[in-house]
């Protein structure tokens, strides 16, 4: 990846001009909300992709990159909205400029044309994950497993598992589907066949001994084998099986079909449905009755959408106002009673088939009977027949329909509750009429009955025949493609496993880096079919969701510790490029530092673009070394763009006021600095402050505290390096004690003046030279604790936090004063 040197934006989005020098280091951007600080994150990812996540993503609406991304006042010339970032391509030791316009987003300018450069750049577009802002952390943290494995996914650059898996799945029911169907027409064509033969089951030496009868009065041999390409009208005279007569029809046979669904009325409910049924009806039941269930059943669909289309701070479907996470956690708490009930409605849907199958048997029957009516002279009416066969299959419909839409629980539940064999029994069918006519029909000889069973028989053998290799086809396939689903499941998710346990191991580390408390918490990550679960432990009381016990901070702490965690697999060494907008903003306050500390010294060679409207976050930033140079947005207009000016450090800003000859103006600077500077002091040092319940603490409440805790963990170095025999250590802690001393009393003395010059309008008698020493004594004093290695230049701090201090150091331990004696 890259790390950005300069950025140029011009009329895009909120800003009409603006130009930002990031030397490539790790740059803050502060600012109120409004003033523009995310029009910087959307022109980065502009230039680099050709997309605005937020102009295109879930919830976007009608929004699109070529009409929102331009200024509205340049809506009408989209080519003048651009983005110009100069870049370095660390892996290549390659300087870049990349330049887009919102007339073109898809057409970038790449300099110079360099095709190893512009593979480089291309890659940048494969992974737009390298911006993380606010609310995309909820993703990873509290959303659905299958939501979070799609999300996760996506980010590993692994979403080909998911297009597979979703494919498998896909073939596999329909192949499931295709089987169950295709064995259910064999079984139908079997009861034709056992049903001409007058068997109750098929017997194949029965076949052929019964075939073989009607052979023998036509004078035909035995056909010593039932084979699948058996012709049991073999030799047959051309006359007697002409295949261009019109079928007639097998008297004896078609009394035995009006037989068997006489006989199927006759014995009411089919017995093969009975428990299919029973089960159905109890369900059913149950959903009907229990309000809680029904509404889950009916709403998992929606609930499940709705997550997906959370994006502020509001209901997606009605724009009721709720908090995004609030709401969040509300939806996934039906969700997890929804996604029981989904398991509920699947084997309901496999009783429901079954029941549709045994409707479809009396179809075909009842359709066999009509064809016969409708053969006979005269022709019997079939209207009754095919009204019960419509009436039949609408409820298989239903039935059916279910299956897509479980809303429709009341229409299925008649369906299950109606005697449909006892209608039919009790209906105007005409069977009578039907099995008259047959019975009319003129006995033939037994030479035209032998004719006409053989020929009925080959037909429905054939059908048979046909319909089983269907069905052996389809059942192979759909056992192949069971295998291979169930396989591609049991492979994937075996290496998913080992890239989630190498995740969840770095994700640990940095949580437990970010909250210190917490040193026995472990996060996991456990991939299943089409899921990921995440559960982490809670203070040792067990592992649970995120959103179970944690807070909301320590949740946005989770879905940054593992946003990185997951960033870092992925890229390796190719992680040089971050955006995070206002996401450290959602971070608990009391962590600021760790997480500052984190990003310094487990990513040094990751360039981080920050945005936050804290100024305090900005402020430790600075103090941890994170960043060295910012931007502050001061406001916005639709004319002007933000309102900015530099983030020049404390020391600039108080000589500027100095040239300028307002001592009151750089005392208040210098003031407001030391209050803030002195409250990270405190904190790291663990002075001694006075306590006030409004937390309002002056310069006087914390600087002597913060002065006296440095002299005394100096001393107490000295003291420990005397104890372990470390002379060198020794006397390097007293030169530095003693500079304290003369630092920390200079100081003191020269806290009057800030005091004075402000409060007391007495500033006259202060030269520019004499106040220039006031803040020239405290610089001195501060970088005199600060670590003076430039890379680092934080602040020393006590660890552990809490307990006997055992150790002074800074990030880069350049500065590591022992103060463990035993």
């Amino acid at each position: 990846m890259i790390r950005i040197k300069t950025i140029k934006i011009e009329e895009f989005r909120g800003i009409r001009e603006l130009s930002l020098d990031l030397e490539e280091n790790n740059f803050g951007i502060c600012g109120p909300n409004g003033t523009g600080k995310s029009g910087i994150v959307d022109a980065i990812e502009f230039c680099l992709t050709g997309n605005i996540t937020r102009l295109s993503g879930q919830g976007a609406g009608e929004l699109n990159v070529k009409g929102h991304a331009p200024h509205v006042d340049q809506r009408a010339n989209p080519d003048k909205a651009r983005v110009i970032i100069t870049a370095s391509i660390p892996s290549l030791g390659k300087d870049v400029t990349i330049e887009r316009n919102v007339k073109s987003p898809r057409a970038v300018s790449i300099t110079p044309a360099d095709p190893v450069i512009k593979t480089a750049v291309a890659e940048l577009q494969v992974h737009p994950e390298f911006a993380l802002s606010r609310r995309e952390i909820a993703k990873y943290i509290v959303t659905p497993p299958a939501r979070r494995s799609d999300d996760v996914l996506n980010l590993l650059r692994l979403d080909h598992v998911r297009k597979l898996r979703s494919s498998f799945v896909t073939y596999a029911n329909k192949c499931k589907g295709d089987a169950d169907e295709a064995e259910r027409t064999r079984m139908r064509a079997e009861d034709d066949l056992t049903t001409a033969l007058d068997l109750r089951t098929l017997d194949h030496k029965e076949l052929l001994r019964k075939a073989n009868e009607q052979r023998k009065i036509l004078g035909l041999a035995e056909i010593p084998e039932l084979k699948p390409d058996t012709n049991f009208k073999n030799s047959l005279d051309k006359d007697d099986g002409d295949k261009d007569k019109k079928p007639g029809i097998a008297k004896e046979v078609a009394l035995a079909d009006l037989k068997a669904l006489t006989e199927a009325i006759t014995v009411g409910e089919p017995e093969n449905q009975k428990q299919p049924r029973q089960d159905a009806l109890a369900a059913l039941e149950k959903l009907n009755e229990d309000e809680k269930a029904l509404l889950h059943a009916r709403q998992h669909g929606l609930i499940s959408s709705g997550l997906e289309l959370i994006e502020t701070n509001a209901c997606p479907l009605c724009d009721k106002p709720w908090d995004a996470e609030e709401l969040r956690a509300h939806l996934q708490g039906k969700l997890l009673s929804a996604e029981a009930m989904g398991e509920l409605l699947k084997t309901l849907s496999c009783n429901l088939d079954a029941i549709s199958a045994e409707i479809e048997r009396r179809i075909a029957a009842i359709t066999k009977v009509a064809d016969y009516a409708d053969m006979l002279e005269p022709k019997i009416t079939r209207a009754h027949l095919d009204a019960t066969v419509e009436t039949l299959q609408a409820l298989i419909d239903t039935l059916k329909a279910f299956s897509d839409d479980p809303t429709k629980i009341d229409d299925t539940l008649s369906v299950v509750k109606a005697d449909w064999w006892a209608s039919i029994a009790g209906g105007n069918l005409r069977i009578e009429d039907v099995q008259k006519g047959l019975e009319a029909l003129p006995d033939h000889s037994a030479h035209d009955k032998a004719i006409s069973f053989l020929s009925e028989l080959q037909v429905r053998y054939g059908q048979l025949l046909r319909t089983t290799k269907q069905a052996k086809a389809k059942a192979a396939r759909n056992k192949i493609a069971q295998k291979v689903h169930s396989h591609y499941n049991t492979v994937s998710n075996a290496v998913l496993e080992g890239i989630y346990d190498a995740v969840a191991e770095e994700f640990t580390d940095f949580y437990k880096a970010i909250n210190d408390d917490e040193g026995k918490f472990v996060g996991k990550l456990k991939a299943e079919p089409a899921k990921l679960s995440f559960n982490v432990d809670f203070y040792g009381r067990g592992t649970f969701p995120p959103g179970a016990y944690h807070s909301e901070g320590h949740q946005d702490g989770m879905g940054l510790c593992l946003y990185l965690a997951l960033l870092k697999h992925t890229l390796g060494d190719k992680f040089t490029f971050a955006v995070l907008d206002d996401v450290l903003m959602s971070v608990d306050t009391g962590h600021r530092r760790e997480v500052c500390r984190l990003l310094k010294t487990k990513f040094p060679d990751t360039q981080f673009i920050l945005t936050t409207h804290d100024k305090v976050w900005l402020q430790y930033m600075r103090t941890e070394g994170l960043i060295r140079k910012g931007q502050f947005f001061g406001g916005w207009s639709v004319d002007t763009g933000p309102r900015i000016w530099d983030d020049t450090d404390i020391w600039t800003e108080v000589d500027a006021a100095l040239t300028k000859n307002d001592v009151p103006r750089a005392a208040a600077l210098l003031r407001r600095y030391l209050e803030y500077i002195a409250t990270v002091l405190a904190d790291n040092l663990r002075a001694k402050v006075e306590y006030r319940g409004d937390a309002n603490y002056d310069l006087g409440d914390l600087w002597p505290p913060v002065t006296n805790r440095w002299r005394d963990r100096l001393k107490q170095g000295v003291k420990t390096a005397a104890h372990w025999g470390h002379d060198t250590i020794k006397d390097e802690l007293k030169k530095r004690s003693a500079e304290a001393e003369e630092l920390i009393k200079k100081t003191n003395a020269e806290q009057w003046a800030i005091n004075k010059s402000v409060h007391f309008n007495a500033w006259g008698n202060f030269t520019i030279s004499e106040f220039r020493e006031v803040a020239d004594a405290f610089k001195a004093l501060l970088e005199h604790i600060r670590c003076s290695n430039p890379k680092c230049g934080g602040y020393p701090y006590l660890e552990p936090r809490k307990g006997a201090s055992e150790q002074l150091r800074c990030s880069c331990q350049a500065v590591s004063i022992n103060l463990k004696v035993k």
